[in-house]
């Protein structure tokens, strides 16, 4: 291991949680450590030391109010920060731009606390985040960032990553069988008469599917079959027990069902999480509850997921994860493009925008999720584009020993998604 000594500026030193929270990023991927008697010395502040790695600081002090529930973005102040070159991205090869602010900013989700600009659900959309993708890629800054702080001060060119390349492959169950209530497919297939003109034996085929379709062993067992063929693992993420019109009752009409399927995943060696639904992002009480719920139905402890509809609280979200003793959450995510939400390809602690202290729980970017790519929602591309954009982010992976995730829904029958999977699993799993 590589040691350090941290150097800050006074005014800086209010902030220190803020920049342990990054270098303890940089540190656990390159194998770096800080120490009070080492030789070689980082110092972030406007002016550098003799003989140190100087970072210059530009998200802080002004960038970031501190108040009596934690820190707040100085949104006004944090956009004219954001050009490449002497402020918070790179430009070039060296580091000139502030790295260890960088890694704050999109590690922590600083800049989506209580912003005024959300999405018809309540999300934080992409065309706020103050680092915009390009050609609907949005790139791992943070990855970048950390590369570039240990190469200055391994003095290697190329340090290697401690952590190494995998594929994660995961499925959110929104419904269990082919219906989330069993009066839904009548009401879809007479709609589909009354009022999309369709014709009877359309509406047959509706109906076929959904109560004889053969869910929800089909579709898992289908999974699973295509995850063993590619020497991957598959993670079923379930939802609890609620009857929000938002989400699927399951858990509370269909215990049997369930408990058949859960096992069968686990006899087969997968993995099951938790989905929480759709307003568990800032309610703990409800959040436990439906965990709860679902663990007494099924009869398995969960440790891992991703929240329903990606709903997410910076300020609220990771702290009930944590306190919930969960490892791992797959939440953050945009929908509308492919790419990295927390600024890197590699699971990472998150942190208490309130409490201002990291948090034992970790979270992953999941970039490439098969409603975002086809259907027409967010967008609707030919299978050759988006399989360039899912190898664009499995690429990135590799280069930094990154985990490439992937969500596949269950329920979705379309041959197109499953050819599609079977060719970009089958790109991510060959030696690169």
């Amino acid at each position: 291991m590589t040691p350090y000594r941290l150097t800050l500026d006074p005014p800086l030193e209010a902030f220190r949680p803020e920049v342990e929270h990054a270098l303890q990023f940089v540190d656990d991927c390159y194998g770096l450590v800080r120490t009070s008697d080492a030789a070689t010395t980082l110092h972030y502040g406007a002016t550098a030391t003799a003989g140190s790695v100087h970072i210059r600081p530009v998200l802080l002090p002004d960038g970031i109010r501190i108040a009596g529930d934690g820190i707040h973005p100085r949104l006004d102040a944090i956009a004219c920060l954001c050009p490449p070159g002497k402020g918070l991205l790179p430009d070039g090869n060296d580091l000139d731009y502030d790295a260890i602010g960088l890694i704050f900013l999109l590690l922590s989700r600083l800049e989506e606390r209580v912003h005024p600009a959300l999405d018809r659900y309540e999300r934080f959309p992409i065309t706020a985040a103050l680092l915009q993708p390009e050609a609907g890629r949005l790139y791992p800054w943070a990855d970048r960032a950390a590369h570039d702080i240990a190469a200055a001060l391994t003095g290697t060119r190329s340090p290697a990553p401690q952590t190494r390349y995998q594929v994660k492959f995961t499925h959110d169950v929104d419904r269990l069988k082919g219906y989330h209530r069993p009066f839904d497919p009548l009401r879809a297939s007479a709609g589909d008469i009354l009022r999309r003109g369709a014709g009877l034996a359309q509406s047959l085929a509706r109906l076929k599917t959904a109560y004889l379709g053969g869910e929800p062993f089909w579709c898992a067992r289908r999974m699973m079959d295509l995850s063993e063929r590619h020497g991957i693992v598959s993670h079923f993420y379930f939802m609890g027990p609620s009857k929000h019109p938002m989400d699927s009752p399951y858990v509370l009409s269909m215990r049997s069902t369930l408990r058949r399927l859960i096992g069968e995943i686990k006899a087969r060696g997968h993995v099951c999480g938790y989905h929480p639904g759709f307003m568990t992002a800032r309610n703990p009480a409800e959040w436990q509850r439906q965990r709860c719920g679902l663990e007494e139905a099924a009869g398995i402890e969960v440790r891992e997921g991703r929240q329903h509809v990606l709903r997410y609280d910076a300020a609220v979200t990771p702290r009930i994860w944590s306190d919930a003793g969960m490892e791992l959450d797959c939440t953050p995510a945009y929908p509308e493009v492919v790419g990295f939400r927390t600024g890197t390809c590699r699971p990472a602690r998150a942190f208490d925008l309130v409490a201002r202290t990291t948090l034992p729980l970790r979270q992953i970017s999941t970039p490439v999720m098969e409603f975002g790519l086809f259907g027409g929602k967010y967008r609707d591309l030919d299978d050759d584009t988006a399989a360039a954009d899912a190898n664009w982010a499995r690429d990135l992976c590799r280069t930094y020993g990154g985990t490439y995730t992937l969500l596949f829904h269950t329920s979705l029958r379309e041959p197109r998604l499953w050819n599609w999977f079977d060719r970009v699993l089958r790109d991510a799993v060959q030696p690169g």
